[in-house]
């Protein structure tokens, strides 16, 4: 099991204090804001930090050396709810994989069409940022879950205040700082998709391998999704204030029309959660399952509620012997449809966190839930349009439906994979259209390229595309969740002063980087997080 905790980090230290007496010097690290009484001894820091309840705790982190040496690209120490945790840009348990990797190598694979490196490479990310990186309190984190959000990075761009040696307090943010999908908004969907519902009950008395008597409840399909980046993403939006209008505004009165590109070992991710009762009836949880996507009607969206399959867990015991299918019909649950809390990334919702998940979800929330990871969009700065992946839960991830294939599932590094990440597809779009067109004077043809994640784009219309329509090769024209590609979205990506209307989303076709489109707009390097969070004022 892993534990999700959100960072309590604050800007990057510009100081290192000496040790009195010793050569040593402590580390730089964002935990020198919220801790004190640090000390180096031989190869441990230790330190009293601050914890979101703003009780303090002694911490140690162990193996100081190795996390220097691991942080030297601009990663962090952070103090994670009162831990010492090291914040590498992304770990690589692979010693042979690469990253960032060589724009000039990432697009020698895009232009000749060597899907296999791809596959690599996507998969690699992955292993890196589901790595565990430390404990807090007692409970194993990953890679990801200690990585930067929003609001995290709002409240660390204010103006620079005094150090007040390590008494500064936490961000009065909960632990699990999820919310719905923004995205959900912009435009318009059809009435009842995603709709918080209550989770499925479970059946009555059921014999082992047989199919329930009882057909199950409607499936869960309310989502929560985070926003976050790993720390040189985090420390660059920082230092460069990207989340204030007036920055933006300033840059667009400077003559630019961009705003200062991240580095290229920036990442940014949306994990997507859905949170199960910790006392589900009868102790099973039912969530639908991705059927694909050959059921969907055309020129409609396809989401959770019309997929018509259920997933089945069971929360009474962690581990059992899973099932590999979903139930297609959702005709009852089988052992063949039934799955465990170890078939998930997954973490516990705290008491913190619990009131703020209640009023997100509209339904309650309480400290012993659960919330399970069922796919997260990652995206990186190693080459000028970004790469884009994602992921998403499969019953049976050895031969996942479309987008993904099994052709891609066979590329996963399974050494480097625990069994909860193994049982996640992907999907990619390191291009918009087959084959792939250079950044800028390109043409819009060719074959679309659909990369998406069910659970996050498949359920949209074509009233979310209304704005804008370009067809590849002048007839192919998608205008559904299913038919949208990551890249061509977050090309449209920018900040538009009023009266300008808001730039739109799009599907799947080629646009470069300087189509008119973009005139009198600040292109916002790819992020849509960053046009729509964006905050009047510095705080205080």
């Amino acid at each position: 099991m892993t534990s999700y905790r959100t960072p309590i980090l604050f800007a990057l230290a510009s100081w290192a204090i000496p040790l009195p007496g010793v050569a040593q010097v402590i580390p730089h690290g964002s935990y020198q804001l919220s801790c004190n009484h640090i000390m180096v001894h031989g190869d441990s820091l230790k330190a009293s930090c601050r914890k979101l309840s703003g009780a303090q705790q002694m911490s140690t982190l162990d193996k100081v050396d190795a996390c220097l040496n691991a942080i030297r690209q601009y990663g962090d120490i952070g103090n994670i709810d009162g831990n010492l945790v090291c914040l590498p840009d992304l770990p690589r348990p692979n010693p042979a994989f690469v990253f960032p990797k060589p724009e000039t190598q990432l697009n020698q694979w895009i232009f000749g069409g060597q899907e296999s490196h791809i596959h690599q490479h996507a998969w690699g990310l992955w292993a890196g940022l589901t790595q565990p990186v430390g404990t807090v309190d007692g409970a194993a984190v990953r890679a990801f879950e200690t990585w930067t959000t929003p609001s995290s990075i709002i409240f660390r761009s204010a103006p620079q205040r005094p150090r007040e040696d390590g008494k500064r307090g936490p961000i009065p943010r909960p632990t699990l700082d999820l919310h719905r999908p923004r995205q959900f908004q912009h435009g318009h969907r059809r009435p009842g998709k995603n709709k918080p519902l209550a989770p499925a009950a479970a059946p009555s008395a059921e014999r082992p391998g047989a199919r329930s008597a009882t057909p199950p409840a409607a499936p869960d399909t309310a989502i929560l999704v985070s926003v976050a980046y790993n720390p040189p993403a985090a420390q660059h939006a920082i230092s460069h204030r990207l989340f204030y209008e007036s920055t933006l505004k300033q840059l667009m009165a400077q003559g630019y029309t961009e705003l200062p590109n991240f580095p290229t070992n920036a990442i940014a991710i949306k994990p997507v959660y859905k949170i199960i009762p910790k006392h589900s009836p009868r102790g099973i949880y039912t969530f639908p399952g991705w059927p694909g996507p050959g059921a969907a009607k055309p020129d409609t969206g396809f989401g959770e509620a019309d997929w018509n399959s259920c997933v089945y867990v069971d929360t009474s015991r962690p581990l059992g012997i899973s099932g590999n299918s979903n139930d297609i019909g959702c005709k009852g649950r089988t052992p063949a449809s039934t799955f465990y809390l170890s078939d998930f990334i997954h973490s516990r919702v705290t008491h913190d966190n619990a009131a703020f998940l209640s009023a997100q979800l509209n339904r309650p929330v309480a400290a012993g839930d659960i919330a399970i990871l069922i796919g997260m969009h990652v995206t990186t700065r190693e080459n000028r349009m970004w790469t884009w992946q994602t992921y998403w839960w499969s019953a049976n991830a050895d031969r996942p439906f479309a987008p993904s294939s099994a052709t891609i599932a066979g590329a996963r590094p399974m050494a480097y994979l625990d069994s909860a990440s193994r049982h996640y597809a992907m999907a990619l779009a390191y291009s918009t259209v087959s084959p792939a067109q250079p950044i800028t004077g390109g043409k819009n043809v060719g074959a679309p390229v659909y990369g998406y994640n069910p659970y996050l784009e498949a359920g949209f219309g074509p009233e979310v595309f209304a704005d804008i329509s370009r067809p590849i090769n002048g007839t192919i024209n998608a205008n559904t969740g299913i038919q949208s590609n990551c890249m061509t979205c977050h090309n449209m990506a920018a900040y538009a002063p009023e009266p300008k209307p808001v730039m739109p989303y799009a599907s799947d076709f080629y646009m470069s980087i300087t189509d008119p489109i973009f005139d009198g707009t600040l292109r916002s390097d790819f992020s849509w997080t960053i046009v729509d969070m964006i905050v009047k004022t510095p705080a205080d």
